[in-house]
């Protein structure tokens, strides 16, 4: 879907470039580029939507639609949207044909081609639609660099709008201005992107946040780096506070349960992490990097027969959710530090409407691993669970209900 957003602008771009305004009727030509342009720009934002309606908000901080094209030896594209880029491609697909509707009329205007060729209206088309794929490409990505790229990418298309079709004569100043100081700004931004590259040799997001920063170096990073408000030595680990009844009311239904508390541990075991609470988003390399250890096969087992349950997402990786009554706040808690090493964000409240009464939950859930996948087709049938009965399924249930699962 992601790539629909990003060939449909520039395929729009391609029908128009060989089109001319002479064909027929004077204005005939010109009046059938700009509906290419604008029914190629509508037709992205219903896609934009569609999008919008097919991600997961249960999985929002994670990564979704992730497109990776690595065919070329030089040149790996890693694409993806979460719950801040979606609306950030919204706005750019929403905008685009809105762009473009507001000059329909006095588009003619423009300064024209001296041949009477309408370069300059389909200039001003062929820009706009690049612009917006350039646009979203900035938004989706999911690497330093490349995100970089693609937004300095941006600049010229703009100073060629502005000085052919900007108004009076200080539009060639304002050009000008724009392209220094946006450049200038973001230098020091392409000074930094290269130390990170030095230290760690890749400029993937996720590798980035898994990474050990001296805290020397991050502030010399700090100078340069003007969207880097981050220790990356250290997160959050939060400790939790005795919740009574009276507590969960309406205004507190987005506090987190859990206050602040350093730590400074994230490193990779083997092919297990340590608690990743509150890092980034994993990327399809370190979340196959991500197992099960065998002393959790029990407990596992135990939570899914009972009040646990698996969710696969649009990417096919499962989620594993917990849920438990206000009542069993610290048994919750117990389970949620034996799988804080597969959780992004710590248990939050949830309120439930069962049978015109309200019930206050806690619950916490996983990132959306393939480790999971295991379980997942243990337990399940046509996304129902059930107990496994039959054939090899139920052997390897029969070895994994010992006295431990049970007891969970």
């Amino acid at each position: 879907m992601l790539t629909l957003l990003l060939l449909i602008p520039l395929l729009g771009s391609l029908i128009i470039l060989p089109m001319s305004n002479t064909k027929g009727n004077k204005n005939q030509g010109a009046a059938l580029q700009k509906k290419i342009a604008l029914i190629t720009s509508l037709i992205n934002f219903f896609i934009s939507l569609f999008l919008w309606y097919e991600f997961d908000s249960n999985c929002a901080t994670q990564f979704q639609f992730v497109q990776e094209f690595n065919q070329l030896n030089f040149c790996h594209l890693n694409f993806g949207v979460d719950g801040i880029s979606l609306y950030f491609v919204l706005l750019t697909t929403f905008i685009t044909p809105i762009a473009l509707l507001s000059n329909y009329t006095n588009i003619q205007s423009f300064p024209k081609d001296p041949n009477g060729g309408g370069n300059n209206l389909k200039l001003f088309l062929i820009s706009f639609l690049v612009l917006e794929t350039l646009q979203i490409c900035a938004f989706v990505s999911l690497d330093l660099l490349l995100f970089y790229i693609f937004f300095e990418s941006v600049l010229p298309i703009l100073f060629i709008v502005i000085v052919i079709f900007g108004h009076g004569k200080d539009r060639f100043r304002s050009a000008f201005l724009f392209f220094l100081y946006t450049l200038a700004g973001s230098l020091p931004m392409l000074l930094s992107i290269l130390v990170l590259y030095s230290y760690i040799g890749n400029t993937d997001f996720q590798l980035i946040s898994l990474y050990d920063i001296s805290l020397e170096s991050q502030k010399l990073l700090w100078l340069s780096l003007p969207f880097s408000k981050v220790d990356m030595t250290s997160r959050d680990l939060k400790i939790f506070k005795t919740l009574h009844s009276s507590s969960f009311k309406k205004k507190d239904r987005k506090k987190w349960l859990l206050e602040n508390k350093e730590c400074t541990e994230l490193v990779i075991h083997g092919s297990n992490l340590s608690s990743t609470v509150n890092y980034l988003y994993y990327n399809n390399i370190v979340r196959h990097m991500v197992k099960i250890p065998s002393n959790l096969n029990s407990f596992l087992t135990g939570i899914i027969i009972s009040d646990g349950f698996l969710k696969k997402t649009n990417s096919g990786n499962i989620i594993l959710i917990f849920k438990q009554s206000v009542k069993n706040f610290d048994f919750l808690f117990i389970c949620f530090f034996k799988l804080a090493h597969f959780c992004q964000g710590y248990p939050r409240l949830d309120i439930t409407h069962l049978n015109g009464k309200i019930h206050y939950l806690i619950l916490f859930q996983t990132r959306a691993l393939p480790c999971f996948k295991y379980w997942h087709e243990l337990f399940y049938v046509n996304n129902k669970k059930i107990v496994p009965s039959l054939g090899n399924k139920m052997g390897e249930f029969y070895n994994l209900l010992d006295y431990e699962a049970l007891a969970y």
